[in-house]
C-alpha cells in the first residue's frame, strides 16, 4: 500500500490537482473533478489552477512528451522544490555544499516530474473531488487543502477513495505546494528516509546525488 501510494503521490502532486466545475466528462477515460468555491490567491485555488491542467492532459491523451511540456511550464511553478528538497534531506542537508544542494534540488524535481508525467495515463477515469480548506500558524503562512481521489470501480469491487492532503507555504506572498500526504503517508518523509539511509550508510551526500542521476536518467529512457 505504502509503495502505491508513492507511486501515486508522484502523479498526483499535480494530477489530484484537477478542481474545476465543469460539467461531467462523457467518457469512461475521463477524469471527473469537483471542488468547493476558490477564492483568487488562495490556497484551494492553487491546486484548481494545477488540476484543471493536469486533467486536461489525462482526458485528452496528450503524449508524455506534451505532458512533460505542460507540467514544466505550468505546474513546476506552483511547487517550492527548494523547500521540499530541503524537508527531504532533513538534517543531511546542511551537510551538501551550495553546489550539493543545488544539484540535488534540480535532481528531485526531475524526478518527481518525469515518474508523474509516466503515471497520469493511470488517473483515466478518476473522480477528484476537494473537501476542504484552511490557512493555518501564527503567522498564517501555512495552509492545507485535503482532497478524495475515487478510481473506477473494478468488476464487482468498489474502490475506495484515497484521501490527500496537500501542504502549501506562502512564499514572496505566493501559496506554493511543498508536501503531498497520501492517506497520511508524506511523500516527503518516505524520501527522508531514503536519502538519509544512502547518506548516512552508503556513501554520503555524492552518493545520493550519483543514484538520483541514475534515476532520472532512467526515468527519462523509459519515456
Amino acid at each position: 500500500m505504502k509503495k502505491l501510494l508513492l507511486v501515486l503521490g508522484c502523479s498526483l502532486i499535480g494530477s489530484t490537482y484537477a478542481t474545476t466545475e465543469s460539467a461531467p466528462a462523457k467518457t469512461k477515460s475521463s477524469v471527473l473533478v469537483k471542488a468547493k468555491d476558490c477564492n483568487m490567491s488562495s490556497p484551494c485555488e492553487v491546486i484548481k489552477t494545477s488540476a484543471q491542467i493536469l486533467s486536461q492532459a489525462v482526458n485528452q491523451n496528450i503524449s508524455d512528451e506534451k505532458s512533460f511540456t505542460m507540467i514544466q511550464n505550468s505546474i513546476v511553478p506552483q511547487i517550492n522544490f527548494d523547500l521540499m528538497t530541503r524537508l527531504a534531506l532533513g538534517s543531511n542537508w546542511s551537510l551538501a555544499t551550495k553546489a550539493q544542494q543545488d544539484q540535488l534540488i534540480e535532481l528531485f524535481k526531475q524526478q518527481l516530474i518525469y515518474s508523474y508525467t509516466s503515471a497520469l495515463s493511470r488517473l483515466k477515469g478518476a473522480q477528484v473531488t476537494i473537501t476542504d480548506s484552511s490557512i493555518i500558524g501564527d503567522k498564517q503562512n501555512k495552509a492545507i487543502v485535503n482532497s478524495t481521489l475515487a478510481m473506477p470501480s473494478n468488476g464487482n469491487s468498489k474502490n475506495q477513495p484515497i484521501n490527500i492532503e496537500y501542504d502549501l507555504a506562502k512564499i514572496n506572498n505566493a501559496w506554493k505546494i511543498y508536501d503531498v500526504k497520501l492517506e497520511k503517508v508524506s511523500i516527503v518523509t518516505t524520501y527522508r528516509s531514503q536519502f538519509n539511509d544512502i547518506v548516512q550508510n552508503n556513501g554520503g551526500v555524492a552518493e545520493l546525488i550519483k543514484q538520483l542521476h541514475a534515476k532520472v536518467d532512467n526515468l527519462k529512457n523509459d519515456k
